[in-house]
């Protein structure tokens, strides 16, 4: 390749006008530390390459992704110029970055689960896929497929798909159509009050078994799941979630084993979205996914570095996760189960002046209740019980205090909704597997503290749980650590 020689005598590559500049992808760590990034990697021309001009409209471009990814934008300033940092918040995900000055697509950034996706995944599977990647409406991310697992797409899309399968009924329906030609049934009563009352003689409406968006769709489905089957089968072997999904859809083409694939475009999609009779967000939901394999949208299709923009709150992720572990829990002594998910904790507040409040409701994530005794638990995916086992409560920053402090305070808050006459109040925070290993056997993975409110004794409980599977004996080692919280 011929080379040109920079002003400090370098030798540099020369690249064709022709040949595509490859562009740049950022990884950052879900409530990690900002990075720093450079004008230069996003093809920015002209004398001034500095964010001192470019800040502003490079922030603007790319506004709706950092929202997406809940990532912060900060201006550093520097003695002579001025520094862009990226900080991740507490959802990871890919989306697309624009250019300043063209708005055209010119990287990418990927925020990754700061456990590892090795956690993640298992995790995801054991709660049965409740907390799973939202695909959002952004141009395909450069890159991003070679720093995503193949799972994290298929998991979505197999998931809707599966459930526009479970909405299609087998053999013949009943179809209702007006027609110039009788087939089937005529029904008379509708000719006689809608055609012939306004002289339409030779419409005729008539209700007959059809067969035919059915049977497309099936093949559509089948075709589709084939398609993710085989992305996943290249990594089943040394992934174990990606082989899970891979079992998963040969059982799902098992119910499709009578109809042959067929290959969706994108004109019979949309013949398809108008002519079925199924749920409407089921059905749109499902073809929408079908439009993604079709289009080789980052699932296994001719572009295997560029992928879908997706997002994953990791609170929802382990809300969900801390939900099934505590079910696992309260079964063993028949406590009874109820989730702010599903709006069954949900208290409302009933301000004397409507409008004046901005909070309408409080709602804890859980709460057990069992005889004399109500466990009010919130999930709160934040550092803090790992940082106040590793530095201690006070060589924490001040900031990171008052948060904690907040975070006390709401619950106690919860725990003045009932009456029961003991009452305990649990904040479960994540924690690596490592620390909760070496703290769960000496029973330090939950804290314990005893608080009068109003006369009447409350306590106050913060517990560790580790975001990954601590060994293969399932979730036995955690439910002990919960037992903790029933000893006096």
């Amino acid at each position: 390749m011929a080379r040109r020689h920079s002003a400090h005598g370098r030798d540099q590559p020369f690249l064709p006008s022709w040949m595509p500049q490859q562009r740049q992808l950022l990884t950052l760590e879900d409530q990690g530390a900002p990075r720093s990034i450079n004008l230069s990697d996003f093809g920015v021309g002209g004398r001034d390459r500095s964010w001192n001009v470019h800040a502003r409209n490079f922030i603007a471009a790319n506004r709706p992704q950092f929202d997406a990814l809940g990532i912060g934008a900060e201006l550093v300033p520097d003695r002579d110029h001025i520094d862009l940092r990226l900080r991740p918040g507490g959802v990871v995900g890919a989306v697309p970055l624009r250019a300043p000055d063209t708005r055209k697509i010119a990287g990418g950034v990927v925020v990754r689960p700061r456990f590892g996706w090795d956690g993640i995944g298992p995790l995801l599977a054991r709660v049965g896929w409740s907390a799973q990647p939202e695909i959002i409406e952004f141009p395909l991310v450069p890159g991003s497929a070679r720093e995503v697992p193949p799972w994290v797409l298929a998991g979505p899309v197999l998931n809707r798909l599966a459930a526009l399968l479970k909405e299609l009924r087998r053999g013949f329906r009943m179809q209702e159509t007006v027609r110039q030609t009788p087939r089937g049934e005529i029904l008379w009563g509708r000719y006689l009050t809608q055609q012939v009352a306004r002289g339409a003689y030779h419409q005729l409406p008539c209700r007959f078994p059809d067969l035919g968006p059915d049977a497309l769709l099936r093949g559509h489905l089948r075709w589709g799941i084939e398609v993710v089957q085989r992305s996943l089968e290249l990594y089943s072997v040394t992934d174990v979630i990606a082989r899970h999904l891979a079992q998963r859809a040969q059982a799902l083409l098992f119910d499709l084993q009578d109809t042959p694939a067929r290959a969706p475009d994108h004109h019979s999609l949309n013949l398809l979205l108008r002519s079925t009779g199924l749920p409407s967000e089921v059905l749109s939901r499902g073809l929408e996914a079908l439009g993604w394999i079709a289009d080789e949208r980052g699932l296994a299709g001719r572009s295997p570095s560029d992928g879908l923009a997706w997002a994953l709150p990791m609170h929802a992720v382990f809300e969900r996760w801390v939900e099934y572990v505590v079910r696992a829990w309260a079964g063993g002594f028949g406590g009874q189960v109820r989730s702010g998910r599903t709006h069954q904790t949900s208290v409302s507040i009933q301000w004397h002046r409507p409008g004046h409040g901005s909070l309408t409701g409080l709602v804890p994530d859980l709460v057990v209740h069992q005889g004399r005794r109500v466990y009010v638990i919130d999930a709160k995916y934040k550092a803090h019980f790992q940082e106040l086992d590793e530095t201690r409560w006070l060589a924490l920053a001040a900031e990171l205090r008052e948060d904690h402090r907040h975070d006390v305070h709401q619950i106690l808050a919860y725990a003045a909704l009932f009456e029961a006459p003991e009452i305990t109040s649990v904040l479960v925070y994540p924690m690596h597997r490592t620390t909760w290993q070496r703290l769960a056997p000496n029973g330090r993975a939950v804290a314990k503290a005893m608080i009068s409110q109003g006369g009447r004794p409350v306590t106050l409980a913060l517990v560790g749980l580790p975001i990954v599977l601590p060994s293969d004996d399932g979730l036995l080692p955690l439910t002990r650590t919960l037992e903790e919280l029933r000893a006096p």
